[in-house]
C-alpha cells in the first residue's frame, strides 16, 4: 500500500469550490488531470471517465463511498480488478477564516500496488497536484 497528500488554501467559498469537484461534466474545461467524467454524485453512485497520467491517458470507474455534500467527496475502484489493485481517493474541504481548504488523499493498496506506484506513481501524485492547483485558480476566478 501507499498514500499521497496534497493541500491547498483557496480563496473561494467552500461552495464553489466544492460545485467544482462534484461537477464531473465541467471537468474537461479546467481539470488537467481527470479530463472526462460522468456520472451521479451521490452515495453508492458510479464515475466514470478518463485520466491523464504523463505517460498515458487511462480510463478509470469508481463508486462513491463517502459523500457529504461541501466536506467530503470519495471514491475508489471496483470490480474484479480491485483485489489486485484498489485506488481510493478522497477530497475534503472545510471553511477556515473565510477561505476554503482543500485536501486530497490518494491510497493505492493490493498485491499489485507497487506495480502501480513504479507505473503510474508519479503521473498520479502529479495528477492530484496540477487539480489540486488547477481547482483553486478556477475557483479564485471572479
Amino acid at each position: 500500500m501507499w498514500d499521497f497528500t496534497y493541500e491547498e488554501t483557496i480563496n473561494a467559498p467552500i461552495e464553489r469550490v466544492f460545485s467544482l469537484i462534484t461537477n464531473l461534466d465541467n471537468y474537461q474545461n479546467w481539470n488537467p488531470f481527470l479530463i472526462e467524467g460522468t456520472g451521479t454524485v451521490e452515495m453508492d453512485g458510479v464515475v466514470s471517465g478518463k485520466s491523464y497520467l504523463e505517460i498515458a491517458t487511462t480510463s478509470y470507474r469508481h463508486r462513491i463511498f463517502e459523500y457529504v455534500p461541501n466536506q467530503v467527496l470519495g471514491w475508489r475502484d471496483f470490480g474484479l480488478m480491485a483485489y489486485l489493485v484498489c485506488g481510493e481517493r478522497s477530497r475534503y474541504t472545510k471553511r477556515v477564516d473565510g477561505k476554503t481548504h482543500f485536501k486530497c488523499y490518494l491510497k493505492i493498496r493490493g498485491p499489485l500496488s507497487g506495480l502501480v506506484n513504479a507505473v503510474f506513481g508519479n503521473g498520479l501524485r502529479h495528477g492530484v497536484i496540477a487539480e489540486a492547483q488547477a481547482l483553486k485558480k478556477e475557483a479564485e476566478k471572479e
